[in-house]
């Protein structure tokens, strides 16, 4: 960090204050707190910031600040007819490094099925005001061909109102914290929720949490991933909607008929900074797989760049951090034979769906909302969460082959989902909706 942002940094807390600062250099931090910006700043000149509360930065962002008349308002703005044919869609969509993984790449598939039915799709980047667009366009035209008629428009809320943006047909936010721009946006006929993960739970349970959570009482219509994820937010905020099971790309993830190694090839989901993949678990795990197995076994790591030596992770594994294209990993999927990985909120996350696509034999945390889709000892084996009880379950994989090759087998049975149709479900429920 050069002297120069530094020194732009420190007057700009000193005359914004935190969620000045926080904006001018990293946005919404994607959605964590504002001021992990600030985190970045060399020890003695944080002692120079007077910084009371990291969430407090957050949180008191003006789009936050909702009362029981923006709610009514928003729901009499959508209680009129529903628009004859959907011609043009708002899609409030959180700044993104990455198009090609995880959600945001869902988002953009569903965004690319609308494009194919006629619709003109605007994307609202509403957390990045710095956005370079041109640069942004190209990488989803580059990932989605079709999406020639996609428009990107940066709301930046400190030089914009929220019904500067244009009306539209239908509108959709896709994280909890677009839902508070969506709330306020009353220039629209529908307002649809894309909900991907039970979000409140990527918070402590708090004043963060809280707010996450209040979004599912804003009454807009949920397109939730994964039939678990919608019974858990109707059973406990009564929110509404339709449901989709995550497909795997089949010409992406497939298995290696070829694949012949001499050690069991163990892959490990590892991300240190999402509590909800409990990296701390899975830490503890190879430890005692390598202490059990040596050179029997080969463990790769991948999700997040991170440095083994401060895990004692040293010379037991294989690190491949943050892999950047989806090709890379798929074959480094076809190249191993069991993978283990923790999903601790409401969604089963991708890794399974992509593990039993390539061929592997998955091995995950028992979590009751993910029960539609895992099966124990039929296409993957469940566990308690502690090291010891998952070590037990991987290591019958890694004893047994023909155990493993039984759950590989159904593994590959259910993921035979087909992406398109799914995003063709959700348009005929919105296109087709009475409501």
């Amino acid at each position: 960090m050069s002297k120069k942002l530094i020194k732009k940094g420190i007057k700009t807390y000193k005359k914004q204050g935190p969620k000045g600062f926080a904006k001018k250099t990293a946005g919404f931090a994607k959605h964590k707190t504002e001021l992990t910006a600030y985190r970045l700043l060399p020890s003695p000149l944080k002692k120079r910031i007077d910084v009371k509360n990291e969430e407090y930065g957050f949180i008191s962002n003006k789009v936050f600040q909702i009362d029981s008349k923006d709610i009514q308002k928003s729901k009499e703005a959508t209680s009129g007819p529903k628009p004859d044919k959907i011609k043009t869609a708002n899609w409030f969509v959180p700044y993104f490094d990455h198009l090609a993984f995880g959600g945001i790449y869902t988002i953009f598939r569903f965004i690319n099925h609308f494009a194919s039915k006629g619709v003109h799709n605007r994307i609202i980047i509403y957390d990045r005001p710095d956005l370079d667009k041109k640069k942004t366009l190209a990488d989803i035209k580059k990932a989605f061909p079709n999406m020639d008629n996609a428009e990107i428009i940066v709301f930046d809320q400190d030089s914009m109102a929220i019904n500067d943006l244009p009306s539209s047909d239908i509108s959709v936010c896709t994280f909890w914290v677009s839902a508070y721009f969506l709330l306020k946006f009353n220039k629209t006929k529908r307002k649809y929720y894309f909900i991907q993960d039970y979000e409140p739970l990527f918070y402590p349970g708090g004043a963060t949490f809280a707010l996450a959570e209040s979004t599912y009482r804003f009454r807009f219509k949920g397109i939730v991933n994964t039939p678990g994820l919608l019974a858990a937010v109707n059973q406990r905020h009564g929110l509404e909607g339709v449901s989709f099971k995550p497909a795997v790309d089949r010409t992406l993830y497939h298995p290696n008929p070829e694949k012949d190694n001499k050690k069991v090839k163990i892959f490990f989901y590892a991300r240190p900074n999402n509590p909800r993949n409990a990296f701390n678990l899975g830490v503890q795990i190879i430890k005692q797989l390598t202490d059990k197995y040596g050179d029997k076994i080969e463990i790769v790591t991948a999700g997040a760049s991170w440095k083994e030596r401060q895990y004692g992770l040293h010379k037991l594994i294989k690190n491949r951090g943050l892999i950047k294209t989806l090709p890379e990993v798929a074959e480094l999927y076809r190249q191993c034979d069991i993978g283990f990985v923790y999903m601790l909120s409401k969604h089963p996350s991708y890794q399974p769906f992509e593990f039993m696509a390539s061929g592997m034999a998955t091995v995950t945390n028992n979590n009751e909302d993910n029960l539609w889709l895992l099966r124990h000892e039929e296409n993957c084996l469940l566990s308690e969460p502690s090291p010891k009880a998952m070590v037990e379950q991987i290591s019958r994989l890694i004893d047994d082959n023909e155990l493993r090759q039984r759950i590989v087998t159904e593994g590959l049975k259910t993921v035979e989902n087909e992406w398109e149709w799914q995003t063709d479900l959700i348009w005929n429920d919105i296109e087709k909706s009475k409501d």
